[in-house]
């Protein structure tokens, strides 16, 4: 099993299709919401703690549906 933040090849673990998949990097991340483990695209050099920390699908479907309202903006917008 490997451990979160390490890095491979797309060909190595698996993602067959065009090259650019296989010669992308892939990352083991964790969702904190869920604490499931599984290889994510990477997404940026810049911020690592970005790539080792992303929501699962499922985790973003259900984060997208809560609505939350923030009543200071809304106070101030005069929406209610």
């Amino acid at each position: 099993m490997p451990n979160i933040g390490d890095e491979t090849r797309g060909k190595e673990i698996g993602k067959v299709g065009s090259r650019n998949v296989e010669m992308q990097k892939h990352v083991w991340v964790r969702c904190p919401i869920c604490s499931n483990e599984r290889w994510a695209q990477k997404k940026s050099t810049i911020n690592p703690i970005n790539n080792r920390s992303r929501l699962c699908p499922p985790c973003t479907l259900l984060n997208a549906k809560t609505f939350r309202l923030n009543t200071e903006k809304a106070a101030k917008e005069g929406r209610i």
